[in-house]
């Protein structure tokens, strides 16, 4: 079954700026690049490639931010999941470094990326706050705050009676704090991205998608039910919707589901208790916590689930969630549910990949692809307009494969009870 938006009401869909007005490809055209995907990643390199003169193409099976980037919970986190020491070693002296700044300047490049082309998505840069609510995860955030730190992410220490006032409740003891982080209506951002891309030229088509790529002389052809593009470049930027049109892509990650929802409009005590100073504010949960306030004055909690449907199960867990960490709210408040999909990569990195001459993919942002999605059109538009590999933010490297991938649908419901189980021993050996 095709999963389709309109079955799965979210409040970004409720508040977000008005959808383009887009057509189908219909016939044959030319350009010089084929971009598949109108999510943060081919809209952003389309939005680089148009402004640089390049024509470009951009095709997708529903309509810009469908997939990920219109369901995620829109925060802007500029941490990876790892410690930059272990990046570094994993990804050597030259592209570890490049990949650790990478993330550490990520949401301020998002934001200044807003502010040159007026997007209108209600981006706020008021800072992130990671919390803790156990020994073990406490001693993790303040190992990852002072490696971080020493890497040049603008990152303090908070604690005590000073972060149960900025989140309010008593629900994390320690947090560290990003000051560069922030949020945005992730909906209206992508098709803010649509909105400048086309303005610069781009040309970008809805319900319209591909069905196969072939070689064709110098240029690659790609084919929709109704229309073919021919072009020098393909960029696969499908993320965790891709499918089977380029082979080893899909092998390549692993697609994990993310699940929110949305209260009612907070009162006004509320909403002035609740993360007074606008902050996000995430933990670091093996099934994790991430909540926001919106303009709208409505709480946004997220969590992991099973199902793009956010019900049952995924329902119950956020319910449990939202009241876990804000006590004075609870299921009657919640008003919304939905939920989509983000890849996870085997090494929680981003991957770029240049399968063959002509083809780049980019994809794998394991959670943190609001910023690095963003981040990564940059960088295949730089490669496209001919930087060299080596000279790259994000190195290019050969598939990998999650080995277990064809079990996923069955083992991952199972994979979230026991973590949610291991979270909640964590919490009662901590007391």
């Amino acid at each position: 079954m095709s999963i389709n938006q309109t079955e799965t009401p979210s409040l970004w869909r409720e508040t977000a700026i008005a959808a383009p007005i887009l057509e189908k490809l219909n016939g044959e055209i030319t350009a010089d690049v084929t971009i598949i995907g109108a999510g943060f990643t081919g809209l952003r390199a389309a939005l680089e490639l148009a402004q640089q003169g390049t024509s470009v193409a951009v095709l997708d099976s529903h309509e810009p931010g469908w997939g990920a980037s219109g369901r995620n919970g829109g925060q802007v986190n500029p941490m990876a999941h790892e410690l930059p020491e272990n990046i570094i070693k994993h990804m050597g002296d030259t592209f570890g470094p490049r990949m650790v700044q990478s993330y550490a300047n990520s949401a301020n490049e998002l934001f200044e990326l807003i502010k040159k082309h007026d997007l209108q998505c209600h981006a706020t840069q008021n800072g992130w706050l990671r919390g803790g609510h156990t020994r073990h995860s406490i001693k993790h955030i303040e190992e990852m705050a002072k490696a971080w730190a020493a890497n040049g992410l603008d990152l303090t220490i908070v604690e005590g009676t000073e972060l149960h006032k900025l989140v309010g409740s008593k629900a994390y003891n320690l947090a560290s704090k990003v000051s560069s982080g922030g949020s945005v209506q992730p909906l209206s951002y992508a098709r803010e991205l649509c909105r400048a891309a086309q303005e610069k030229g781009a040309k970008i088509f809805s319900h319209s998608k591909v069905n196969s790529l072939e070689r064709k002389g110098n240029n690659w052809q790609v084919q929709t039910d109704f229309g073919k593009i021919n072009s020098e470049w393909v960029l696969f930027c499908t993320n965790a919707y891709s499918d089977t049109t380029l082979k080893g892509l899909k092998q390549s990650i692993s697609p994990v589901v993310s699940v929110q929802a949305a209260t009612r409009p907070l009162t006004d005590e509320e909403y002035e208790q609740i993360l007074p100073q606008n902050n996000t504010l995430s933990d670091n949960r093996r099934v994790v916590f991430y909540t926001r306030k919106e303009e709208n004055k409505r709480l946004v909690f997220g969590s992991i689930g099973v199902s793009q449907f956010c019900n049952g199960s995924d329902q119950q867990r956020l319910q449990r969630g939202l009241h876990k960490v804000f006590p004075q709210l609870s299921a009657k408040d919640i008003e919304f549910y939905w939920g989509g999909k983000l890849a996870v990569t085997p090494d929680a990195l981003p991957h770029l990949h240049e399968p063959a001459k002509g083809i780049l993919t980019g994809l794998g942002y394991n959670g943190r692809g609001v910023a690095m999605a963003t981040l990564m059109g940059r960088v295949l538009a730089a490669r496209v307009s001919g930087t060299a590999p080596n000279d790259l933010d994000i190195p290019t490297t050969s598939y990998g494969s999650f080995k277990l991938r064809p079990f996923h649908g069955i083992g991952f419901p199972a994979m979230v009870k026991y973590y949610e189980a291991r979270d909640s021993l964590d919490e009662r050996f901590s007391k």
